[in-house]
């Protein structure tokens, strides 16, 4: 009776061991990879975002993200990727693609009245007016997709090569 009762207090003291080495890994890992915190974005970058938005024709409203009043996080804006460790604003995804139609598929008049419609419609999706200079205060961004847009100054402005840690850009079909 004694030895059976050492050995049950022998193994409840190893599962309770376990139990908590495996929550100390579980919180460990959680914490690591940021599952239990939001990732917050830096006061100065989203003041730039909020700048670079100021001076944004968005005719459909894409940006209503953007407002530090509702949602101060911009890390959470739609077009917004800020890095998981530094919070830095990392990547924007700011491209207005156009529809593709097949011409073969809707015959040539059919197309030209899609294709009208598609136009119209891109037109009251697309951003306009001016990029800000402020986009240089966002000294950690890599990824910047402006395609597809409607800017009015074209060249595009020359500060963007001044973005060094820039690895992606796109500008095409401005």
């Amino acid at each position: 009776m004694k030895k059976n009762l050492l050995l049950c207090i022998s193994f409840c003291l190893k599962m309770t061991y376990s139990f908590f080495v495996l929550l100390f890994l579980y919180l460990l890992f959680m914490s690591t990879f940021g599952v239990c915190r939001a990732t917050l974005c830096i006061g100065s970058e989203r003041e730039t975002l909020l700048k670079l938005k100021h001076n944004l024709i968005d005719p459909s409203n894409r940006l209503s993200s953007w407002n530090a009043s509702l949602n101060p996080n911009c890390c959470q804006w739609d077009g917004v990727v800020c890095n998981n460790i530094t919070s830095h604003v990392a990547e924007l995804h700011l491209s207005t693609p156009f529809p593709l139609y097949d011409e073969s598929l809707l015959g040539e008049e059919g197309y030209k009245q899609v294709y009208d419609e598609a136009r119209e419609e891109y037109s009251k999706r697309a951003f306009s007016g001016e990029i800000n200079p402020c986009l240089v205060d966002l000294k950690h961004l890599n990824y910047l997709d402006f395609s597809g847009n409607l800017f009015r100054r074209k060249p595009f402005p020359s500060f963007i090569a001044t973005i060094t840690s820039l690895t992606h850009l796109n500008l095409s079909n401005v």
